[in-house]
């Protein structure tokens, strides 16, 4: 987890640095330490198992890309007077020497001076879809 921990901070602590523009937004997004807290549950308000952090760390790269390239919001909601944008994408992931489909989501979170930050991303793995054993069996069928 430390050399996933590190590679995840050269990476944060560059993409701080770096100007992100959202075309989806029509603004630009503050990456701060606020995100990275909130990833790898630094802050002590929420705690993440080991592997949730993991799998957040390791898709940060992505969640710049898809602040940069998606055009669309796909959810807004207030929570207690804060604004939460959702952009998703499905991207192909290579864990394990597999590559997946997953869709992932970022989180955006607007301030009340109208600033936007980067909060968070997560994923969730395409389901395929299985063919019953059932339904198998009627295919091979014969009546």
């Amino acid at each position: 987890m430390t050399s996933v921990r590190n590679k995840a901070w050269k990476y944060y602590n560059k993409w701080r640095k770096e100007r992100t523009y959202s075309p989806a937004l029509k603004k630009n997004i503050r990456v701060s330490l606020q995100g990275w807290y909130h990833i790898t549950s630094e802050s002590g308000l929420k705690k993440r198992t080991f592997s949730d952090a993991y799998r957040r760390m390791k898709l940060l790269p992505f969640a710049s890309k898809i602040i940069k390239k998606s055009t669309t919001i796909q959810d807004t909601q207030e929570r207690n007077g804060i604004v939460y944008h959702v952009l998703e994408s499905v991207e192909n992931i290579n864990e394990k020497g597999e590559t997946s489909l997953r869709r992932i989501k970022v989180v955006l979170k607007e301030d009340r001076k109208g600033n936007i930050i980067f909060y968070s991303v997560m994923d969730r793995k395409r389901k395929r879809r299985n063919v019953s054993p059932v339904s198998q069996k009627r295919k091979g069928c014969r009546m």
